[in-house]
């Protein structure tokens, strides 16, 4: 193992340390730290082919399994966002329009922001804009992708969950805030910023953010690209972000001058795509 992975590695477990400071280890990939005022002794390992694996209780896991499963339980947070949301039986699956530098795929919305949310972009951070007129299901998608994530992850069927954090309506300058907030309403223990943000980094969740318009039209677009900029900052050219925000807010001529803004404060890891929902047909609609 290359010393910068085994040093990612620590700085990934640190983030679920009761104190991140206090940890021991070595270079035999021996960590010792306390977690829920329990100390927890492992061991990380790499086999041939550079896959990382967990040896825990004598038992060996997968890295992002290790994470996901028995630091963050992520099980116990997919159980309280199901208790906070409701599968809406209302749902218009709508068309879109997915839009990146190489192509224009048509599709379903459910379908294309699984396809984006899954995968990784090959160079950087992927921040996918999602974008519709008023009222034509910008967040009802993402409620409705959120639910069914949450149920996947507890079935065993996919290793990350989509955690939607709605803006409209907030006193907030910053996501970072938001993201706390919405952690503690949750009451989720043992959760802290740094450990969401480690889970992004390894793409174990996705974060959908809710009414970023709103939040440039209430603080300046300046400030709301701040905050944008420096949460992408923190994701360190890894994982997925998925913003939704009204298409007037996402022409064409002010987009290119926004990424160029978010290029500038992050660098060039970062690659946007866009989710354009198409209006709804009066077919789609329920008198």
């Amino acid at each position: 193992m290359t010393l910068e992975a085994f040093e990612k590695i620590k700085r990934d477990l640190a983030s679920f340390a009761d104190d991140e400071h206090d940890m021991i280890c070595d270079q035999k990939g021996n960590f010792i730290f306390e977690r829920h005022g329990k100390m927890m002794n492992i061991q990380i390992k790499e086999d041939d082919d550079s896959r990382v694996f967990v040896i825990f209780n004598g038992i060996e896991i997968p890295y992002k399994q290790f994470l996901s499963r028995e630091l963050a339980k992520l099980d116990v947070l997919a159980s309280k966002i199901l208790l906070r949301s409701t599968s809406d039986t209302n749902y218009v699956d709508s068309d879109v329009t997915l839009m990146n530098i190489d192509e224009r795929i048509e599709g379903k919305a459910s379908d294309v922001l699984f396809r984006e949310s899954k995968t990784n972009a090959l160079i950087g951070t992927k921040i996918c804009f999602v974008t519709a007129d008023a009222g034509h299901g910008k967040s009802m998608l993402l409620k409705h992708f959120q639910h069914s994530q949450a149920n996947k992850f507890i079935e065993g069927n996919t290793n990350y969950l989509f955690w939607h954090i709605d803006l409209h309506g907030r006193d907030l300058v910053r996501l970072n805030e938001a993201i706390m907030y919405d952690l503690g309403e949750l009451r989720i223990s043992g959760l802290y910023y740094s450990s969401i943000m480690t889970l992004m980094r390894n793409h174990l969740i996705v974060l959908g953010i809710d009414g970023f318009d709103e939040l440039a039209a209430e603080k300046g677009g300046e400030t709301a690209l701040n905050s944008l900029s420096s949460l992408l900052s923190q994701m360190q050219g890894k994982g997925v972000l998925i913003a939704a925000s009204r298409r007037a807010f996402f022409n064409s001529q002010d987009y290119l001058k926004r990424t160029g803004i978010l290029h500038q404060n992050i660098g060039s890891g970062c690659t946007f795509n866009e989710i354009r929902i198409k209006n709804w047909q009066k077919e789609q609609c329920v008198d």
